[in-house]
């Protein structure tokens, strides 16, 4: 359903936080197969340098982005974990450590991979905390510590303390509610974290899960996050957040905005219709839908993985569309990968579009089926 309320909000602050708007085709400038027996999971980016995560070998792959169109392999971390499913990477505030949730069918293999890249051509493990089904992590550093957040099968919300000196992580908060129905697979969580809210003055903390919906809370105590604000109409997965909006409506007086953008869930309810749903949070005590943009039929094939905000929209990475942009008119797939699947990619379809993210001036698309990263300049 696109609603008019929707799109209205949807071109507006895109518009807003992407000046470059633009209604042009993204043009692929480079791509590479980094894998060729499985497929690609998570992606993120710290500056000139990408960390890729081979999500059915358990590889993380960095590469360097110095060249923003042919990304160059710089190194690889495998510790021949068999049977890996999804997870996630985040970079350490300087960049020298990668936190790596790792999922695999192997419990005893399953937690926070603390990973030494200072040398990119030779990653290494330095430190690890058990867990069970680490499916989203994130990190913040507020000046003095570092802090890690993960969102978990069996723990739910759980903070850590990064200790760089010894690459050790130090659990300080866990959620108190049990997890087991509300973090589960395949998109079924989101985590956010905004390092300063210029509204709220204050770090916030934001959680989707497929069995709770959409959490805020104030970060500024990392080992006691409070909670703001909910709304658990609907379970939610991967989150896109536009904070400290400033928006004049006719005229009329600055009144500040906080959108969250949400892919719908379908691990606790295969029946849910893929599409992003957009919530106004910007009283955090009243988080409400304020419309909804539907991607397709409720079929696990075509369902939102990865969303990044770049010019000319909010660009979703869709495991069957490709990559799709969804602007006031509406969604558009923009580019859409070739290529047959893999003889060990866990996904159902070839292609099968997962993460992207724009940095450098472009869009970094992984695909779950083929093993390839493209490079689209929008």
């Amino acid at each position: 359903m696109r609603t008019p309320k929707a799109l209205a909000i949807l071109t507006l602050c895109l518009c807003l936080a992407a000046p470059a708007f633009s209604a042009s085709v993204p043009k692929r400038t480079g791509s590479m197969q980094l894998s060729k027996e499985g497929g690609l999971g998570r992606l993120e980016i710290h500056g000139d340098t990408a960390a890729v995560l081979q999500r059915d070998e358990g590889i993380v792959t960095l590469l360097s982005l110095k060249d923003p169109d042919r990304p160059k392999v710089l190194g690889r971390y495998d510790d021949g974990a068999s049977q890996s499913l999804d997870g996630d990477i985040a970079f350490s505030s300087d960049g020298d450590f990668i936190f790596y949730a790792r999922q695999t069918v192997q419990f005893s293999k399953d937690g926070v991979l603390v990973l030494d890249i200072s040398d990119p051509s030779a990653p290494a493990l330095a430190g690890y905390a058990p867990g069970g089904g680490a499916l989203r992590i994130a990190s913040y550093n507020d000046g003095t510590d570092e802090w890690v957040v993960l969102l978990d099968a069996v723990t739910g919300l759980a903070v850590y303390r990064f200790e760089p000196t010894t690459a050790q992580l130090i659990p300080v908060y866990a959620d108190p509610m049990p997890a087991t129905e509300k973090v589960g697979g395949p998109s079924s969580a989101g985590v956010f974290i905004d390092p300063m809210d210029e509204e709220q003055g204050v770090p916030l903390l934001y959680v989707s899960t497929g069995g709770s919906g959409l959490q805020l809370f104030d970060f500024s105590d990392p080992t006691s996050p409070a909670l703001l604000g909910e709304n658990a109409d609907e379970g939610i997965a991967e989150i896109e957040v536009l904070s400290d909006l400033v928006v004049s409506k006719n005229g009329g007086p600055a009144i500040p905005m906080r959108l969250v953008f949400a892919a719908t869930e379908y691990w606790f309810d295969k029946t849910n219709v893929p599409a992003i749903a957009i919530y106004d949070a910007t009283d955090p005590t009243k988080i409400e839908i304020v419309g909804r943009i539907g991607l397709g039929p409720a079929r696990d094939e075509t369902r939102a993985q990865g969303m990044t905000i770049g010019p000319g929209g909010l660009y979703v990475a869709n495991s069957s569309l490709g990559l799709v942009r969804l602007t006031g008119k509406g969604p558009k797939t923009v580019f859409k990968e070739s290529g047959r699947l893999n003889p060990s990619a866990k996904v159902l379809t070839a292609p099968y579009a997962f993460d992207v993210e724009y940095a450098n001036g472009r869009l970094y698309v992984t695909d779950a089926a083929t093993g390839t990263l493209s490079v689209l300049k929008p």
